[in-house]
């Protein structure tokens, strides 16, 4: 009985711990996603102006870094990883 109890005490542990990570990403995601906006916007300005498309090229690495914490707060990734 004691240990059938110590599981599920490990189960809802461990329950809010993913939920509190998701949570975290989510926050993290507002404040992220404010600054790949104004980095799309300023860096396409620049490419404009400058007639130089290498100013571009930081939002690749910044797009990646969007999706996979999208995909941590909104999507299917722990689940995958659980999986």
């Amino acid at each position: 009985l004691q240990l059938e109890r110590q599981l599920v005490l490990q189960n809802l542990m461990r329950e809010r711990q993913t939920a509190m990570q998701i949570a975290s990403t989510r926050e993290f995601l507002k404040y992220f996603g404010t600054f790949f906006g104004l980095s799309v916007v300023v860096l396409t300005t620049g490419a404009m102006k400058k007639k130089n498309p290498a100013f571009l090229m930081p939002i690749l690495p910044l797009s990646f870094v969007l999706a996979y914490n999208c995909d941590m707060g909104y999507g299917t990734l722990l689940q995958r990883i659980k999986g």
